[in-house]
């Protein structure tokens, strides 16, 4: 089986990185499909508003919030424009977002994908987990409340899929 390789920065380009105002869990998922929709990501408001809905749907079934100040909240989409985009907010506040154990989320690392995109929605979120692992983000999450910081590693990151 050949394996590829799946570069983060392909799918968070200039202005998918960018400071989250809000500080609860629905107002940041709002705030977040809005940016995608200033971005063309998503064509039009109709398209924010389903993205918005699709994202609360998913986090009724449990919270993306996982631990140390970190959610990745994802769905499946085809109202985006590309195959998949991440969009990722920084808070410097917190957000109430009732993660796993119960603290302020500080990073949210949103995952857009097309409906027929096969296994680079997973192949994503893994990256993204092992992004978490290499760079501490869970334990020096303050470090990279900064879209500098972030870009550095969204730009360094690679993995084999």
């Amino acid at each position: 089986m050949a394996h590829t390789l799946l570069c983060l920065r392909d799918y968070v380009p200039d202005g998918n990185i960018f400071e989250l105002k809000e500080t609860t869990k629905t107002e940041v998922l709002r705030e977040i499909t809005d940016r995608a929709n200033s971005l063309s990501i998503l064509p039009d408001e109709s398209a924010a508003t389903d993205v918005f809905n699709q994202l609360l749907k998913r986090e009724q079934l449990g919270s993306t919030g996982i631990v140390n100040g970190i959610a990745i909240p994802h769905c499946k989409t085809d109202r985006i424009q590309p195959e998949m985009t991440i969009l990722i907010g920084y808070s410097l506040s917190g957000i109430e977002f009732d993660a796993h154990d119960g603290n302020p989320v500080f990073l949210v690392f949103t995952v857009l994908t097309r409906k027929k995109s096969g296994t680079i929605h997973l192949a994503a979120l893994a990256a993204i987990s092992r992004m978490i692992s290499k760079y501490g983000l869970a334990t020096n999450i303050q470090d990279y409340l900064n879209p500098e910081s972030l870009r550095r590693i969204i730009d360094e990151c690679e993995y084999e899929i």
